[in-house]
C-alpha cells in the first residue's frame, strides 16, 4: 500500500501574508473540491452551531453549496484559487475541516488535504473514514454528525499546544512524495522476480566479449540474473579473462571447451545448466541497454501465445533492424532510449527471430528442446528453431521497446568468403530437408520504424 502524500515544504511555513477575518472571528476552514461527496448538511450544522465564527470554504463549488447555505451570514466562499495561494488561507484557519459524506467513494479515499493541514500544524476535524485512522490522535474524527460537531467544539476550545503542533508537522514531514517514491521503489524491489539465465557463446573477439559482459553488468537492472559464458576454445586470451571474470562476481558461470563446438552445441551446453524461468541466447558482439531484461520478460508474461521474443537492433538481416544512427556507445544509449520510449509496449510479429539475442520461457524450451547441432559452426540454426517454436503453437515477435546494439557476424567475418558460402549452402540444405524451401529474411518497411 502506497498512500497519498503532500508537498510539506509548500504548506509548513506561514507565508508573508496570511488570511485574517475582517471581523476578527475564529476561522473554521475547508479547501478543496465542493462536489457530490461533500456533506452540505454537516457544513450547515457547523455554521449554525458556531455563528460567532467565520466558516470559510475555498474551492470550486459544483454541488450547489453556496445556494444551499446562502441564508447563513457567517459562511463565505472564495471559489477556486491557485495551488500557490493555499498556504495563505490554510495558515489563517483555526480549525480545518474534512466534512465528507460516508459513501463508497470516500471510503476508498486517502485525503491529501489532511497531510497538508497537518503540515501547517493545524487542528483537523474529519468525518471518520478508514484512512483517517492512520493519523491517530493528530486528527479529531467523528463517526456521525453529532460526534463531528463535538470534535469541532473541542478543537475551537483548546489552547494551541506547541508540542502538539510540532508533532503534527513532524508526522507530515515524513509523508512527502519523496517518501512515497522510496516506498514504491522498495515495494518493487521486494516483488518476486522470475529467474533469468543469459547464455553467451564466445570465440575469440576478446574486446567485444569484454564490452558485452560489461554492458550486461551495467544495464541489465535485474537482480535475479545469471550469466553463463561458453567459450569455444578461443586462442586470444579469452579463457584467462573469462576465468577472472567468473571469479569476480556472483551468478557467473563459465564453460571452457577444448575445441570449437559451434554455435548450436555451445548454446546447448549453456541451456543445459541454466536454471532460469526465462532463457536468453546473446551473442558476444552485442551491447545491451537499460531495462532490457525486465521489458522482454514483461512482454512474454502478458502476451498470450508468445513463445519467443527478441529486441530491435541496428544491424541484422530481418525486421528487427530499425533506422537509427549514433557515433559511439554513449550516443547509442541516448538514441536507443529515444526510440524505445516512443515505441513503449509495441511488438512486431516475426516469422524468424535472429539469435543474436532471443528470450524464451522455460516451458517453450522444455517443449521444443535444444538447438539442432547438425548446423555446426552456424547458419540456419535460428531459422530451424523458430520453425520448431511455430510448430509447437507459439508465436514469435520483436519488442520495439527494447534495443540491443549488434556488431553483426563478428566471428563469421573471420572466415574466408568461400568458407562462409560453403557453410551457408550446406546448412541451407539441412534446413530445407526439414522444412522445405527457405524464405529469405526481409527488412521492415522503413515507415514502420
Amino acid at each position: 500500500m502506497v498512500r497519498n502524500a503532500c508537498q510539506y515544504e509548500h504548506f509548513a511555513a506561514p507565508p508573508a501574508h496570511v488570511f485574517r477575518d475582517k471581523q476578527g472571528r475564529k476561522v473554521i476552514g475547508y479547501y478543496g473540491a465542493i462536489a457530490e461527496w461533500f456533506d452540505l448538511d454537516l457544513l450547515e450544522k457547523v455554521a449554525q452551531r458556531h455563528a460567532d465564527c467565520l466558516v470559510l470554504v475555498v474551492g470550486a463549488d459544483t454541488a450547489g453549496a453556496q445556494q444551499r447555505v446562502r441564508h447563513l451570514a457567517n459562511v463565505e466562499f472564495t471559489g477556486e484559487v491557485p495551488y500557490a495561494e493555499l498556504p495563505y488561507y490554510l495558515h489563517g484557519f483555526d480549525v480545518c475541516l474534512l466534512p465528507f459524506q460516508v459513501i463508497p467513494l470516500t471510503l476508498a479515499t486517502n485525503p491529501v488535504k489532511v497531510y497538508e493541514y497537518l503540515s501547517a500544524g493545524k487542528e483537523v476535524v474529519s468525518i471518520a473514514l478508514p484512512e483517517i485512522s492512520q493519523f491517530g490522535d493528530l486528527v479529531r474524527a467523528g463517526d456521525d454528525h453529532a460526534a463531528f460537531l463535538a470534535a469541532v467544539d473541542e478543537a475551537l476550545r483548546v489552547t494551541p499546544d506547541p508540542e502538539i503542533t510540532a508533532r503534527r508537522q513532524r508526522f507530515s514531514a515524513e509523508q512527502t512524495w519523496a517518501h512515497r517514491a522510496h516506498d514504491l521503489m522498495r515495494g518493487i524491489d521486494a516483488l518476486p522476480e522470475a529467474r533469468v539465465s543469459v547464455i553467451v557463446v564466445t570465440y575469440n573477439n576478446l574486446d567485444l566479449t569484454k564490452a558485452c559482459l560489461s554492458s550486461l553488468e551495467q544495464y541489465s537492472d535485474y537482480t535475479n540474473l545469471e550469466v553463463i559464458v561458453v567459450d569455444n576454445a578461443s586462442s586470444d586470451g579469452t579463457p584467462d579473462y573469462l576465468a577472472a571474470w567468473a571469479a569476480a562476481g556472483k551468478d557467473r558461470r563459465l564453460i571452457l571447451n577444448l575445441d570449437n563446438r559451434g554455435f548450436a552445441a555451445a548454446n546447448n551446453q549453456g541451456l543445459a545448466v541454466a536454471d532460469g524461468d526465462y532463457l536468453v541466447l546473446l551473442n558476444n558482439d552485442t551491447h545491451v541497454t537499460p531495462g532490457w531484461i525486465a521489458t522482454l520478460v514483461a512482454h512474454l508474461g502478458r502476451t498470450k501465445g508468445l513463445g519467443m521474443i527478441g529486441p530491435v537492433t541496428n544491424n541484422i538481416g530481418n525486421e528487427a533492424r530499425i533506422e537509427i544512427s549514433y557515433d559511439d556507445m554513449d550516443g547509442m544509449l541516448h538514441a536507443a532510449a529515444d526510440y524505445t520510449t516512443r515505441h513503449a509496449g509495441l511488438l512486431t510479429p516475426l516469422r524468424t527471430a535472429a539469435f543474436f539475442c532471443v528470450m524464451v520461457p522455460r516451458a517453450v524450451y522444455e517443449k521444443v528442446g535444444p538447438l539442432d547441432e547438425a548446423f555446426g559452426i552456424g547458419f540456419f540454426e535460428d531459422d530451424d528453431y523458430c520453425r520448431r517454436v511455430e510448430q509447437a503453437g507459439w508465436g514469435i515477435a520483436c519488442a520495439d521497446d527494447v534495443f540491443v546494439h549488434h556488431h553483426l557476424s563478428a566471428s563469421f567475418n573471420k572466415l574466408k568468403l568461400e568458407q562462409r558460402q560453403t557453410l551457408f549452402e550446406r546448412n541451407k540444405a539441412i534446413y530445407e530437408a526439414k522444412w522445405g524451401a527457405w524464405s529469405p529474411h526481409k527488412y521492415r518497411d522503413r515507415q514502420a520504424s
